[in-house]
């Protein structure tokens, strides 16, 4: 085997995807060119940093096969074996780029539906009579309230003294699955606050949906989400108030 045929099925080596009878000759060759056996440790070196500091995660299907086909094309078209390691490097990293952009694409849809499930929620409060499970303004009286109703117990607060009074709680549904909604007044606006346990996943957030200000962060191992028509400096105000 010659170094120009190794560098065709360098990748494959590697991959371990060669037949017996291939992989024997790569390794004669190998161990009698010390050039190419530089490369290869070289890229054995390459592939074990990556996976060792660069996040990882699963690549579909597809993608791995279009990546494995065009590391291929380039490895036949490339003239020697010191081009392996300027086109894995290339390959790898276009990878690595292309998993953490879908990651973040997903992330942020994530957090795209979430708060269109959130404002979905808040207005379908308004609109009918489920405001309301548990009408109080004592924070002792909605906090046990939830018990045996939600598999965690919300962190209840009142601020009526800041302008942000309690006025109840209720069970909700958001992100498939079962939230505690905390009930607010601002002035004459309603606050409608979900909590659920969350792991975190970012920094605060921000954001406008139809005339309605939602207001997002994580604390405590738990995900809240504050929406309501109230101005988004007052909106603020309150998220402040919550996580003094």
């Amino acid at each position: 085997m010659t170094c120009e045929s190794l560098s065709s099925v360098a990748g494959a080596y590697l991959d371990d995807e060669l037949d017996a009878g291939l992989n024997v000759q790569v390794r004669e060759h190998l161990a009698a060119c010390e050039s190419c056996a530089k490369v290869q440790n070289q890229l054995l070196a390459l592939r074990a940093a990556i996976r060792d500091n660069a996040p990882y995660y699963r690549a579909p299907a597809d993608l791995s096969h279009r990546v494995r086909t065009a590391v291929r094309r380039a490895e036949r078209q490339s003239g020697g074996a010191w081009r392996w390691l300027a086109v894995a490097a290339a390959m790898l990293l276009a990878v690595s780029l292309g998993w953490n952009i879908a990651l973040f694409r997903s992330r942020t849809s994530g957090a795209d539906s979430i708060a269109q499930d959130v404002l979905s929620s808040h207005v379908r409060s308004l609109m009918g009579t489920h405001l309301l499970d548990m009408p109080s303004s004592d924070q002792h009286t909605v906090k046990p309230w939830f018990n045996g109703k939600l598999d965690f117990s919300p962190d209840v607060r009142d601020f009526a003294v800041q302008g942000f009074p309690l006025i109840g709680g209720r069970v909700d549904y958001v992100d498939g699955r079962p939230v505690a909604a905390l009930v607010y007044q601002g002035r004459r606006h309603v606050i409608n606050l979900f909590t659920w346990p969350a792991a975190a996943s970012g920094g605060d957030t921000e954001l406008v949906r139809n005339g309605y200000h939602i207001v997002h962060w994580n604390r405590a191992g738990m995900a809240w989400w504050a929406v309501s028509d109230l101005n988004a400096a007052e909106l603020r105000k309150f998220e402040y108030l919550y996580n003094k």
